[in-house]
């Protein structure tokens, strides 16, 4: 595993100067999007139904597809210290370069993604807490793996069938939760976890450490023997100004006083208002009683109704948001699943919350976790923690209520859906004598170790970025 310790310590002695005034001075650096960084043979990347050589130091597009011959290998920068490697006759899909929304389509063939280590990350230690990395999507035709910590990780799409090999870190497919030295296999809507051996490469596996040995060579290098030093050791380091990040303006710390605020979506949500037109979310939207929302296949967003009140929809869902104010939030969810996460919650007085599917309704009094799930067989609401009251009666956790009836409900969580909701942060968290919602608090960390992680560097006349 690549272990890059170096160039975080320089990133802040300056944040002085634009990008432009950088190059300058003949230095070239990025934070955000994907770049090529590295080919070997004969790599297409396509383009607006135009195919092209991929070449070294190209920066690539959302929907581009990059298409790899027999024995031929790219390796791609993503989000600053992380790399994906693409190995031959791959074809691999740009659904999203956001660093906080990554997303890529593995529809055939190998990628191997190797995540900055946490022993590279700055200090105070706590920036270095496993939730902190922001989140990998690879969806390929079977399954979708979730990466959202530091490791080596190898996913092989054939026909029918998906694997994920982790050599070190962890990782999850299909809601499995996969550790070092594990490989996962789903198929047939079932996920079989295995041993692997970590002496066992192919050509693939030994071009990606050969990759990996030649970055770590380079940016040692880096420290000693090039302009970059020779600036820094004169005190002349010129670094990169961070762009406007729309996240950092619309932060967990802002509350806003109308319930419905946006917090989280990605491309392939869409609202709709008093008619039948849908029409893509988008940041300016406010939403109002009344109002539809609706996710495609692969998106999610996530809402905050009241102050550290969370709700998030699932994957190819429909919610009705039918009341919406500060005395009354009544949310009804046509299809699909939506996870209401109330972290916080001090008021003597109820919550003005009821939530629905088709058939069942519930009150929602105060603190808890509740999963609302609405099939083709009926719907169905899991209070994991807190409690509803459902017809004039108090139904507390761990309960599923489904076809009018109250059953014992599922300890696990296991799928797609309930790692993303992890992921974003549920529940409460306590830092010494200060309480946060879990939401808040990560993404804060997250905010934080982007802009101290690092960035990608280039030395005049070299076509290879350092980190």
């Amino acid at each position: 595993m690549i272990l890059c310790r170096l160039l975080c310590a320089f990133l802040w002695l300056s944040l002085a100067i634009p990008i432009s005034a950088q190059q300058q001075e003949s230095f070239s650096g990025f934070i955000y999007g994907i770049r090529a960084n590295a080919v070997k043979g004969e790599v297409l990347y396509q383009r607006d139904n135009a195919q092209f050589d991929l070449e070294a130091g190209l920066k690539l597009q959302e929907g581009d597809v990059i298409k790899s011959s027999r024995d031929a290998y790219a390796e791609l920068l993503l989000q600053p210290g992380n790399f994906l490697r693409i190995a031959g006759e791959t074809e691999c899909r740009i659904f999203s370069d956001q660093h906080d929304k990554m997303r890529l389509r593995l529809d055939r063939g190998t990628i191997n993604l190797e995540i900055l280590s946490k022993e590279a990350e700055p200090r105070p230690s706590f920036f270095s807490a496993k939730p902190a990395y922001d989140l990998i999507r690879v969806i390929t035709p079977d399954a979708q793996v979730f990466i959202d910590q530091a490791g080596i990780f190898r996913i092989n799409a054939t026909r029918g069938r998906t694997e994920l090999i982790v050599r070190n870190g962890e990782a999850a497919i299909n809601g499995q939760r996969v550790k070092q030295k594990r490989s996962a296999v789903a198929a047939n809507d079932s996920v079989v976890i295995g041993e692997i051996d970590s002496k066992v490469e192919d050509s693939f596996d030994m071009w990606a450490r050969e990759r990996a040995e030649i970055s770590v060579n380079a940016n040692r290098s880096l420290k000693k023997q090039s302009p970059w030093s020779d600036k820094h050791k004169q005190g002349e380091v010129k670094s990169i100004d961070f762009p406007d990040d729309r996240e950092d303006k619309k932060t967990f710390a802002v509350i806003s006083a109308k319930p419905g605020a946006v917090n989280f979506f990605e491309a392939g949500v869409e609202v709709s208002r008093s008619t039948k037109e849908w029409k893509q979310l988008d940041d300016s939207w406010e939403f109002e009683a009344g109002d539809k929302l609706r996710t495609s296949q692969y998106s999610f967003v996530e809402l905050t109704l009241l102050p550290d009140t969370y709700l998030r929809l699932d994957s190819d869902s429909e919610l009705s948001l039918e009341q919406l104010s500060n005395d009354l939030i009544l949310l009804k969810l046509v299809r699909g699943s939506a996870i209401l996460d109330v972290a916080r919650f001090d008021s003597k007085e109820p919550l003005p919350i009821t939530v629905s599917g088709p058939s069942t309704s519930v009150a929602i009094p105060g603190e808890g976790n509740y999963r609302i799930d609405v099939k083709p067989s009926g719907d169905r609401i899991a209070v994991r923690q807190g409690k509803v009251i459902f017809n004039n009666s108090v139904v507390s956790s761990c309960r599923v209520i489904s076809g009018g009836t109250v059953s014992e409900c599922e300890k696990q969580r296991a799928d797609n859906f309930d790692f993303w909701s992890e992921h974003r942060g549920e529940g409460k968290f306590l830092l010494g004598k200060t309480t946060w919602t879990k939401a808040s608090y990560l993404a804060g960390l997250r905010r934080v170790r982007l802009k101290k992680t690092g960035f990608w560097f280039q030395n005049p006349g070299q076509t290879d970025y350092i980190f």
